[in-house]
């Protein structure tokens, strides 16, 4: 029996945790009742409520709140010195993923990660809030697989808390760019370019969500 190539489990776990997510969704749903809707696609938003506001559902282990492209963000309203700095920090890599699979080696270490660095280093919260979608959401559900709760969080509490709780922003030699804080000074978020196979050139934004509940705990 011919086993499943590192490409494939690599899809198959995508899958699965795409299937978790559409799962916590309907969960939340069945929570709000009559009139609430899940919203399908790849929108911030997860379920609309009955009144109308907009709700983003966490859960897991690792969260994954946004994947972007160059391009999305070259359209965005982040700054003009911003946006210099993301293309800088992409363009590291090379276009054609063929090219950088011939020599990963070379691809190691992002350097240009500091211009990214030097222009959010005193302002973390305008990647968190144009990642997080602080202009789509209304409210945040924030599910703990540790112990099967869930907190509902308004956008406001959500991001004041999170600025509060910033200590600091730094690099790692790969070329990410990470903020962490809280008590125990923990990893809250972090930037990562995508390379290779799935997503060359994406923009991850992601957490590990359990760090980021504890805040609010």
């Amino acid at each position: 029996m011919k086993k499943p190539g590192y490409h494939g489990m690599e899809s198959h776990q995508a899958s699965l945790k795409k299937k978790e997510g559409h799962n916590r969704e309907y969960i939340r749903q069945s929570q709000l009742g009559e009139g609430s809707e899940v919203i399908k696609g790849n929108s911030k938003v997860d379920v609309v409520r009955a009144d109308g506001m907009k709700e983003s559902v966490k859960g897991g282990s690792r969260t994954q709140w946004s994947l972007y492209s160059e391009n999305r963000i070259n359209e965005s309203k982040l700054s003009n010195k911003g946006k210099e700095a993301f293309s800088n920090w992409i363009n590291f890599l090379p276009k054609n993923k063929e090219e950088y699979l011939k020599t990963p080696k070379n691809f190691s270490q992002n350097t240009n990660v500091i211009d990214l660095y030097n222009v959010y280093k005193d302002t973390p919260m305008e990647l968190i809030k144009y990642f997080c979608g602080y202009d789509d959401i209304d409210y945040y559900v924030l599910m703990d697989k540790r112990d099967n709760t869930q907190m509902v969080l308004n956008k406001n509490k959500f991001f004041n808390k999170i600025e509060k709780s910033i200590k600091r922003v730094y690099t790692t030699p790969g070329g990410k760019l990470s903020i962490a804080g809280g008590d125990k000074d923990v990893l809250l978020f972090e930037l990562e370019l995508r390379k290779g196979k799935n997503s060359h050139r994406g923009v991850l934004f992601g957490s590990t969500l359990k760090q980021i509940i504890d805040l609010f705990k």
